[in-house]
């Protein structure tokens, strides 16, 4: 069978359904179409009656043959449904019988369809394109059940009429009454009963309804079965009141005889629909300006937009201010100030003005107590008493006011003003409850202004403590760079916060030996800052001893028992401990549970990981020794960086969560740097790692380097630190001209080299870092074919000015317009031949050449 074929079937059954409200009648030309477009032999419909809610039983409402009842396959087919499963409108169920198939089909909830096949089946798309005809066919005996029950009784109805809330009337076609409930004078009781007898349906409607009832009565006249609007309505005493007036034709068969009609009292639900109304808009309104006092944390921003939004939006205002209470020191109110602009104000104006509010009058200071107990305060200007507030709203043109308090901090903070200028408006109760939720958001506002201005004090003295202590951090921690006779250190100490709780240090214990280390308080932040700076203070004071021990595995013994039984508690820290001797290029490196260093070769780029042994981290066990066995012993070269850091260097991560680890970091080191000496390794490593995405940290970065002062091939070279300090820079200056001359070169190229060098420095000292006098800067000569002067600083970081294009009048118009910061610039253009200044993550290194003499 087709879609097609299915499509005709449903159709034809479809067509009686619903079509008559006489069940019998309904249910007689269904079930033969049923039984005919299916070619069944007999069916029935069985509705469910419930006796109540545990049982029920199947009444025959309707059947072909009508003697179906005497089959015995469809008696024992009752039985068996009687344990059907009702809940489930649309199953269909077959069952196989001797003689046929009976096929039993839920109709909505109501009931079953039974239909009896003799021959053959019923194609299952069939069955299921029969369900919602079933379901509507289960509808239309609920209809028909129910207008059963409604003509039972013509007194049940006035009876019933009799006692519904509400007017219910009868007419005729020409809109004559005919009947009127008893109970119309009891519930409309406006009405006078002695006195009010209605005619006609336009007795109960003033002249001004008298078209919108015709349109009602015209509609049912035109088919509409029912038809409702509202109207106001009048009793005998031509008092108004709004009805919801519902009509629908009174038919006999097929003629039109009549109107009934109900009239129900909805002045309530009109005044609750109008409040609710209101409630929305003015809803809105509060909303819209609440919006806008959060969206700027300044109040004196979002006040002033706020409150003109509001006067937008909201209904019964045309204008609205806020007054500030300013208190003396006894908590007296001692003058009211208005702290947004009128209409009428300008700049000026605002600042000069001095109403009625400023100064508070006997009247203002009357209000202000019905203020001070949380209350409001709403007035009609001609319903005062003659005096200034009345004069000063009057000269205002303003006709009613409501005045809201707003309080903050549990105190009497100032009001707002709402004025209506066109009515003598009252604001309702409905209206007043809802202007309190938006001063209590203003008292919000005001409350977060507050909160947010101590927290910014609070913020500040915890900002300039951590100053202070990052400063007392730094002082403990050695500069970022460290030159001597023997040995180049650099370190780079970025810390996560303000302050870390890593530590190093290197420290020179004889004319050849160093003792380098790097340290990793656990935790983060000011807890593991504080104990780094404890730990620090013990541990120089071990390695600054006279009797400092040769073996770093004795020294970290000494080092964890006496951190453990002092200061750790719940903190621990790991260590990396090396004792470098530069006589016999050796060092000793102990790692209690530290990553390990690693050598890089400034010449070939390559590095080589130390971290064949190892112990556990400093605090883990009170009384745990540490042995020669786990202790790693190498030789190093002249070329070799021995390289220090904490896992914060290389635990970092890019956009798509990938750690670096220590596998790429050394990879990066060898692809990406080159450098011959090790001042700014650790700053440039910071630079390449977050040139290859690894930017998001959330740990302190530690990067320490030393090596040997170099040697170069092709030249001589000279490595020192300076102070930031003029008197330093002048005598670098003479050191710089004897290194120059001592080398072969000419007293001129030794002048030059010094003034050029010191120019540069004293830069640097005056404008680049002029508060911090104890910052070291490196300077390094280099003399050969060319001198270079190569200056590593911390300074600010700052862009030369250009060259000057014309020289010949130069030193007589000498930085003339030229950056304080880099003032003598152009002497030092003129006197070399190529000058480079770049920014590695916090250090300058600025490259001077000279052409040399050579």
């Amino acid at each position: 069978m087709n879609n097609q074929n299915i499509d005709q079937i449903c159709y034809k059954i479809l067509l009686p359904i619903g079509e008559s409200l006489d069940l019998k009648k309904m249910l007689g030309r269904s079930l033969a179409l049923y039984i005919g477009e299916l070619e069944c032999s007999m069916g029935a419909v069985l509705l469910v009656d419930r006796t109540d809610s545990s049982t029920f039983a199947l009444s025959n409402a309707f059947s072909i043959p009508r003697n179906i009842e005497a089959q015995p396959s469809f008696k024992a087919l009752r039985n068996r449904l009687l344990h059907h499963d009702f809940s489930d409108d649309i199953i269909t169920h077959e069952i196989d019988e001797e003689e046929g198939i009976y096929y039993v089909m839920s109709i909505s909830d109501i009931g079953l369809l039974v239909l009896f096949k003799s021959n053959g089946r019923i194609d299952t798309p069939l069955l299921g394109a029969l369900r919602p005809i079933n379901h509507k066919l289960g509808t239309a005996c609920k209809a028909c059940l129910q207008n059963t029950e409604l003509k039972k009784s013509s007194k049940q109805f006035m009876d019933m009429a009799n006692m519904l809330p509400g007017l219910i009337i009868e007419l005729d076609t020409s809109y004559q009454v005919t009947y009127v409930n008893k109970r119309t004078q009891e519930i409309f009781k406006q009405i006078d009963s002695d006195e009010f007898r209605p005619k006609s349906i336009f007795d109960f409607f003033p002249e001004s309804s008298k078209n919108n009832v015709l349109e009602l009565l015209h509609n049912c006249e035109m088919g509409e079965t029912m038809t409702s609007g509202d109207f106001w309505m009048k009793n005998s005493r031509d008092q108004t009141f709004m009805v919801n007036l519902t009509l629908s034709p009174i038919r006999n068969g097929s003629a039109f005889t009549g109107f009934r009609g109900i009239a129900i009292d909805i002045t309530q639900r009109v005044k609750l629909e109008k409040d609710l109304q209101l409630r929305d808009h003015l809803s809105n309104a509060i909303t819209l300006a609440t919006q806008e006092l959060i969206k700027s944390p300044d109040f004196s921003i979002s006040l002033p937009k706020s409150l003109n939004l509001f006067v937008q939006e909201a209904t019964g205002i045309d204008r609205i201010n806020y007054f500030k209470n300013i208190y003396d020191t006894d908590g007296t109110i001692v003058k009211v100030v208005r702290q947004t602009k009128g209409e009428d104000d300008d700049d000026e104006s605002f600042r000069e003005s001095e109403d009625t509010f400023k100064l508070p009058s006997v009247e203002t200071t009357l209000i202000l107590d019905i203020l001070k107990r949380n209350e409001l305060f709403q007035v009609i200007t001609s319903r005062m008493e003659k005096g200034p507030l009345r004069a000063h709203l009057e000269e205002k043109r303003i006709k009613a006011i409501l005045v809201l308090p707003v309080f903050a901090k549990h105190r009497f903070w100032g009001f707002l003003v709402l004025s209506n200028c066109v009515t003598e408006y009252v604001w309702s109760s409905v209206e007043c409850d809802l202007l309190k939720l938006y001063a209590i958001s203003i008292s919000d506002s005001i409350e977060r202004k507050l909160a947010a201005d101590e927290l910014s004090t609070v913020y500040t003295g915890i900002m300039e403590d951590l100053k202070i202590a990052q400063s007392i951090q730094t002082y403990m921690l050695p500069s970022w760079l460290q030159v001597d006779d023997r040995i180049l250190f650099s370190a780079n100490y970025t810390p996560w916060s303000t302050i870390g709780g890593d530590l190093f240090d290197c420290v020179r214990i004889s004319d050849t030996r160093y003792i380098l280390y790097v340290a990793d308080i656990s935790g983060h932040g000011i807890q593991a800052a504080l104990t780094m700076t404890a730990v620090k203070s013990i541990i120089n004071m071990f390695i600054r001893s006279e009797q400092v021990p040769e073996s770093p595995a004795e020294i970290l013994t000494q080092i964890n028992a006496t951190l453990s039984k002092r200061l750790f508690n719940d903190n621990y820290m790991t260590m990396n401990y090396c004792l470098v001797d530069f006589e016999t290029m050796t060092l000793k490196n102990f790692n209690a549970g530290h990553p390990p260093l690693f050598l890089y070769n400034l010449s070939t780029k390559k590095t080589k990981l130390l971290d064949s042994a190892g112990s556990i981290p400093i605090g883990w066990v009170e009384d745990f020794v540490y042995e020669e066995k786990d202790m790693i012993e190498t030789h190093f070269s002249n070329d070799d960086a021995i390289c220090l850091l904490t896992d914060g260097v290389f635990e970092c991560f890019n956009d798509k969560g990938e750690e670096l680890g220590q596998k790429k970091l050394l990879n990066l080191l060898t692809k990406s740097i080159d450098v011959d000496d090790c001042l700014m390794l650790p700053h440039l490593c910071y630079d390449v790692i977050d040139q290859n995405g690894y930017t998001n940290r959330n740990d302190d970065f530690s990067f320490i380097a030393l090596q040997s002062v170099p040697s170069r091939n092709m030249c001589s070279c000279f490595y020192k630190e300076i102070y930031s300090q003029l008197a330093e820079v002048d005598q670098i200056g003479l050191d710089v001209e004897s290194f120059i001359t001592s080398q072969g070169g000419s007293d001129e190229l030794g002048f030059k080299t010094r003034l050029v060098a010191t120019e540069f420095l004293n830069n640097i000292v005056e404008h680049g870092l002029p508060k911090n006098d104890s910052e070291k800067i490196a300077l390094e000569i280099r003399y050969g074919k060319q001198v270079n002067v190569i200056i590593r600083d911390s300074a600010v970081e700052w862009d030369p000015p250009e060259k000057e294009p014309q020289m010949d009048h130069f030193f007589d118009e000498l930085n003339e317009n030229t950056d304080d910061r880099g003032r003598g610039l152009q002497i030092i253009y003129a006197m070399t031949s190529f000058f480079s200044r770049r920014r590695i993550h916090k250090i300058n290194e600025t490259i001077l050449t000279l052409d040399s003499d050579q």
